[in-house]
């Protein structure tokens, strides 16, 4: 993958939005769509969301965002990275960017449990 670029957008960004979606339809392929849920997930305490763009097209890649949980803790929400960009660094530029916010805004646990270090662990 080439060189990328992580912006932190609203939860309602248009791209983040798609991203979503796309995650959404990868999770629910082959299932009945009567047994899908219908709640629309509105963001509610999602404290930071980030897209990754590849520089060289612009293109989005992936997404992630952290919900919050109480002050100090956060769960992982919504990590997601296109097919074609798997396996090629965009989940560790989303987990290190994550972590990087977290730190920063006293967050001292993110899950659920050791989600982060479990999703860099699959970029090996």
């Amino acid at each position: 993958m080439q060189t990328l670029r992580v912006r932190y957008v609203p939860w309602t960004n248009p791209v983040a939005v798609g991203l979503r979606e796309a995650l959404r339809a990868e999770n629910d392929r082959g299932r009945s769509p009567a047994l899908l849920p219908a709640a629309v997930d509105d963001g509610t305490g999602i404290a930071v969301f980030l897209i990754a763009y590849e520089l060289a097209t612009g293109q989005p890649v992936g997404c992630g965002g952290l919900r919050l949980l109480d002050t100090a803790r956060a769960d992982v929400d919504s990590i997601y990275v296109l097919p074609y960009a798997r396996w090629s660094g965009v989940s560790q530029a989303i987990t290190e960017e994550l972590a990087s916010w977290a730190r920063a805004h006293g967050i001292t646990a993110v899950g659920p449990g050791d989600a982060l270090e479990r999703l860099n662990a699959l970029r090996l």
